[in-house]
């Protein structure tokens, strides 16, 4: 939206609240727009107002936020802290560390910062952090900055591990799945004599395959959660490094990490970037890493007990043979788009906090047959952007009906279509041992 259309817009907005003053979705709207184009004082305003009605967490962070772009630190503080006490949030602790910095109070705002972080990577700014610097702060964030040496000398370093509050009740269907990660890792926690009578160990390696978008990296998250055990999250940028060897330590740094941790879940994202089929790379220093990651493995089946790998793939044909073998990721397990079930939970997460009208949520989720978790939020914020249009034209807001929610189903194409296409043929031509007969009931489930 240019400025133009915004003013436009604001205007329109006002015209709105002139005849329904007590609207308050209506009022947020236009102090987050007046915000966004610099009209702090008249952003102020209205937030004031919305909170007058309303106790609305984001609106008590945008007011905080606009405190903060005026200059009012104190105030700015005030407000913040309130709401974290509503509601933590990545941008949040983002919002707070780069106030406390404004303050000089540089320890609080690497704190801060190291916090946003770890809820949310994206949010990294390296010219933030470049300031942060200068002033003896230096954040690590996820693993991407560590190196093999401080790893080594270092004690258990808590900051580096996560502990997830979601469990697996957080998680719709899939129970065969949980299942197996309760088996390897949560009875034989709760259960230990037993375990050990039968000569079964804690831990072992889970390969989580699949179409993106359908949760693989929140059920890992949700594993950590229902076991309370440690979770260290893998991805490839933490362990790349341009200097030769530097990527191998960097990976076994991770590992003795966890075995320092004990429970611990180990999550390697993209595993067949990391582990790929040595025969298809062109470059010797990622077969080097992969030999690497196959001695980490082999290591936590000989003597590391309580540490379970868990990796994820959208791409499991291109993970190397060897990485399947007992000892290693001997269980893989399919993880399908949501059943209906599950469709209707998601959907009543991603609708919870908007105004709705009577929705019908098992129709909407029996035409979402195909849809993975991120297809069902696209068609959510499509259509909560279709009524917000028509707000802005009409000076009528309404809430979202079952009728809106159709329409916007019918402009997303479900991203999962691509992705059996592809593991159709897989499954078709190249099902050595029947590694995808998982994926060939699926297919012979739902029509395609």
């Amino acid at each position: 939206m240019s400025n133009q259309e915004g003013e436009q817009t604001i205007e329109i907005l006002k015209e709105a609240l002139a005849v329904s003053p007590e609207n308050v979705p209506l009022r947020r709207h236009l102090a987050e727009l007046q915000l966004r184009l610099g009209r702090i004082e008249e952003a102020i305003e209205q937030f004031q107002a919305v909170l007058e009605r309303s106790n609305d967490h984001a609106s008590r962070v945008n007011l905080g936020r606009a405190y903060y772009q005026r200059g009012d630190f104190e105030r700015a503080e005030q407000l913040l802290q309130t709401a974290l006490e509503q509601q933590a949030t990545p941008e949040l602790y983002l919002l707070l560390s780069k106030n406390a910095f404004a303050r000089q109070e540089y320890e609080r705002a690497g704190h801060y910062y190291d916090q946003a972080l770890k809820a949310d990577e994206s949010l990294r700014e390296s010219s933030y952090e470049e300031e942060l610097a200068r002033q003896g702060i230096v954040i690590r964030g996820k693993l991407r900055l560590l190196r093999f040496a401080e790893v080594e000398e270092m004690e258990a370093d808590q900051e580096l591990i996560e502990q997830p509050t979601i469990s697996f009740k957080d998680v719709g269907g899939l129970e065969e799945i949980k299942e197996q990660i309760r088996m390897q890792i949560l009875y034989p926690l709760q259960q230990p004599a037993l375990f050990q009578r039968f000569g079964k160990r804690i831990g072992g390696g889970i390969l989580l395959y699949g179409p993106p978008g359908c949760g693989k990296t929140f059920l890992a998250r949700a594993a950590a959660g229902e076991s309370q055990c440690s979770f260290i999250n893998i991805a490839i940028h933490d362990i790349l490094d341009m200097y030769i060897g530097n990527s191998e330590k960097n990976l076994h740094g991770i590992f003795e990490l966890a075995r320092r941790n004990r429970p611990a879940i180990v999550f390697i994202d993209e595993l067949d970037a990391l582990g790929g089929s040595r025969q298809q790379m062109r470059f010797h220093g990622l077969r080097i890493l992969t030999n690497q990651l196959l001695l980490e493995l082999d290591s936590i089946a000989a003597n590391n007990s309580e540490i379970l790998v868990l990796g994820a793939t959208n791409s499991p044909w291109f993970v190397d043979s060897s990485l399947r073998r007992p000892g290693r990721f001997d269980r893989i397990l399919f993880v399908p788009p949501p059943d209906l079930e599950a469709r209707c939970a998601i959907l009543r997460i991603y609708l919870e906090e908007k105004p709705t009208e009577a929705i019908d949520y098992p129709q909407l989720a029996r035409q979402m047959e195909k849809f993975s978790g991120a297809d069902i939020r696209a068609v959510c914020e499509r259509a909560t952007e279709a009524v917000l249009s028509e707000a802005i034209k009409t000076g009528q807001p309404r809430p979202l009906r079952t009728s809106d929610l159709l329409a916007a189903l019918k402009q997303i194409r479900p991203s999962t279509l691509e992705w059996f296409a592809t593991a159709k043929n897989y499954a078709t031509y190249s099902n050595e041992g029947g590694l995808y007969d998982d994926v060939l009931r699926f297919l012979q489930k739902v029509k395609w």
